[in-house]
């Protein structure tokens, strides 16, 4: 079983520990006890009292139309509600979180969290009702230093920044952002940190890797002074193309490790079957009348593991047979920041080309 096995960092040994240090600031037995049960229960298929961590999707909608994302697909737009989450249902899923013992609340998952009015709200109450990490992606599109400072001032732990390349090629992707614009954004987060002498939000900024792949040292020694990470992810299959050709290739007794780890609640409050069950293929529930202790161990999620341990998810499960996680990965080249070789590893027959 293996566990975020496709992002890689660029930063040094030394910027991932300082950042997982910030990160785990003002509780780091609890972060660390985390940090174990999430890389050792999956492979016990231990199952929690309640999930590690929570995905909460404020908002279903996004600014962008990215051309390796799923959002833009026709499937998407007619299989997925659009929308905001209700006031009421957030405060409802943040209030259970933080009664049962969850330790971490993403504010985000398909769209983009920074469009609902009550993005800062959100991380606030849930800081305050005792929720230990509380974080968000953004393309930072929306996100304001006015914003930004709101979330320091409401204990925001940690934000992930898409940044898809640099210059002309980020522009391209992420078009109607401008680079200079999103440069100045991070230079405003930091100052906004220095000035508060906070460490949190940590951030966070990632790229998939067709943006980056000419020029990895300069993605890195561009960002390196703004940000306390810096990330890739592999292009993985968001449009289809590759089922659709017949190109993909399986692990051999595959076990999933995400269900054990979190659940994914729609902005319309449906709990999806993963993290990359983003059409909604296999819904296990509603929080709009269940509790998310009754989806955790209810039977659509008690019948999804034990197919897992069988290793028939991908036969079983639209989803399963849609995952990253799922298929077989392959190292397809070296890249070099300094004197750093990162081995860039990626889906197997998976083409590297963004809209492909």
């Amino acid at each position: 079983m293996q566990i975020n096995k496709d992002q890689f960092s660029l930063s040094s040994w030394r910027e991932n520990a300082r950042f997982h240090y910030y990160r785990g600031q003002g509780h780091l037995p609890r972060y660390l006890l985390n940090r174990l049960r999430w890389h050792v229960y999956p492979r016990l298929h231990i199952v929690t009292r309640y999930p590690e961590h929570v995905d909460m999707e404020l908002s279903a909608v996004c600014n962008m139309r990215c051309p390796m994302c799923y959002t833009i697909t026709d499937d998407f737009r007619q299989r997925v509600k659009r929308g905001l989450m209700d006031g009421a249902l957030w405060r409802k899923i943040v209030d259970e979180a933080a009664t049962g013992g969850v330790f971490s609340l993403r504010l985000s998952l398909r769209g983009e969290p920074t469009l609902h009015p009550e993005f800062v709200a959100a991380a606030h109450y849930a800081k305050r009702r005792g929720i230990k990490e509380v974080a968000s992606l953004t393309n930072a599109l929306a996100l304001t230093p006015e914003m930004f400072e709101q979330l320091v001032e409401a204990g925001l732990d940690w934000l992930t920044i898409s940044v898809d390349g640099v210059g002309q090629t980020y522009e391209r992707i992420r078009w109607p952002a401008r680079f200079d614009d999103l440069l100045g954004k991070l230079r405003a987060f930091q100052a906004i940190k220095r000035r508060r002498r906070r460490h949190k939000p940590v951030v966070k900024v990632q790229s998939v890797w067709p943006a980056i792949q000419d020029d990895p040292q300069q993605y890195y020694q561009t960002l390196r002074p703004w940000v306390d990470q810096i990330a890739c992810n592999p292009l993985v299959d968001y449009l289809g193309r590759d089922t659709a050709a017949g190109l993909v290739e399986y692990q051999r007794n595959f076990d999933c490790h995400v269900l054990y780890q979190r659940l994914a609640v729609g902005a319309d409050g449906k709990v999806l079957f993963c993290i990359y069950d983003e059409f909604g293929d296999d819904y296990i529930g509603d929080l709009n009348r269940q509790t998310i202790h009754e989806i955790w161990h209810g039977a659509a999620l008690t019948v999804a593991r034990a197919a897992h341990r069988q290793h028939r998810g991908v036969a079983v499960y639209r989803s399963c047979a849609r995952c990253p996680n799922a298929r077989q990965t392959e190292v397809i080249t070296t890249a070099r920041v300094g004197t750093r070789p990162i081995a860039v590893n990626a889906l197997t027959a998976r083409v590297q080309e963004l809209g492909r």
